[in-house]
């Protein structure tokens, strides 16, 4: 038995090196033939990784120097200063609009039962209608549904990794720091962020905001979390492209959980466990903090985190200081 063993064994090396010298006796023999004999051509040629690449890539450049985040910072400021000027203009509007409504009502009726809001943001649900603040949050969704479709056509795929993807290794660098804010590549993605828009934005853009403040605070908040996101990938030498409204959505959901925070929160798939909405702020700032620590490379924790900084800062000063200095600075000029 020991001896049929052995034999078994001696045989079953002896095929494995027939094989292994069969198999290289091939390779050998194809090296060979590309000598003697002329390529054939193959009418579908395959597709190197490098190619790929090149062909998704086009705009890709090498990582920028570190002064080009000089650029960014200027391009968030100027988006800040726009949005916020908008926002006191149209404010300004639509005080004056209320403001004559009102005395048209009065020269015009005999009898009211009129009710004048405690302020421009109040929640109209009159006649079933929506409240501005959720035309508004619908108008969010419909443009990032919008720019998601665009993503599944094959033809658009080299301009929309052009200008809806934030990277400091590519020719476009300010644009995409707002537009990417608007940009998901798959619907997942864009269901989890946009659920989580109208959870939080529904709370606070009638109740906290108003819909022009808050339009720029949103895009004022994206585009500052792109730039933290940059500023981190100019450190580490990055070339990754991110994209995706959860920057933004970090700010809202901060801000709003600063707005209210006893009331309790509780996480979709696990309703049982509660926490108040101030330790969830906090909460996800750690989060970030240990992802960016720690280098996780799943989400852009830098984003994240950039977003969550503007938001928290943005309840404990920064409305304050919109509301009270300026709005009423640009809003001095318009009278």
């Amino acid at each position: 038995m020991l001896r049929n063993a052995i034999r078994i064994q001696a045989f079953t090396g002896f095929t494995s090196h027939i094989r292994l010298i069969s198999q290289n006796s091939k390779l050998f023999n194809r090296f060979r033939a590309t000598r003697t004999r002329r390529p054939v051509a193959d009418p579908k040629p395959k597709e190197f990784k490098s190619q790929e690449v090149h062909e998704v890539h086009p705009d890709s450049i090498s990582l920028r120097p570190p002064s080009h985040l000089w650029r960014a910072l200027g391009f968030t400021a100027g988006v800040s200063a726009v949005t916020y000027t908008v926002a006191a203009y149209s404010d300004f509007q639509r005080q004056k609009d209320f403001k004559q409504s009102i005395n048209d009502f009065f020269s015009h009726s005999f009898f009211t039962n009129f009710a004048e809001p405690s302020s421009s943001r109040s929640i109209n649900h009159e006649l079933g209608e929506f409240s501005p603040g959720q035309k508004l949050i619908f108008g969010l969704i419909a443009a990032n549904v919008a720019i998601t479709i665009l993503w599944q056509i094959p033809s658009l795929r080299v301009p929309m990794m052009r200008y809806f993807t934030n990277s400091f290794a590519q020719k476009s660098l300010c644009v995409p720091m707002v537009s990417s804010v608007f940009s998901h590549s798959s619907w997942i993605h864009l269901g989890l962020n946009m659920y989580v828009l109208h959870s939080f934005a529904s709370v606070s853009v009638d109740r906290f905001f108003g819909v022009d403040q808050f339009l720029a605070f949103y895009l004022t908040a994206g585009a500052f979390s792109s730039l933290t996101s940059l500023a981190h990938k100019s450190a580490v030498r990055s070339p990754v492209r991110a994209l995706g409204a959860s920057g933004a959505i970090c700010a809202l959901l901060v801000y709003t959980c600063m707005k209210i925070p006893d009331s309790r929160l509780s996480i979709i798939f696990l309703p049982m466990f509660t926490f108040s909405a101030e330790n969830a702020a906090y909460g996800l700032m750690a989060f970030d903090l240990a992802g960016l620590l720690l280098r996780f490379k799943l989400f852009d924790h830098a984003a994240h985190l950039g977003g969550s900084i503007f938001g928290l800062w943005y309840a404990w000063y920064g409305q304050a200081l919109v509301e009270q200095r300026l709005f009423p600075f640009v809003q001095r000029y318009l009278k």
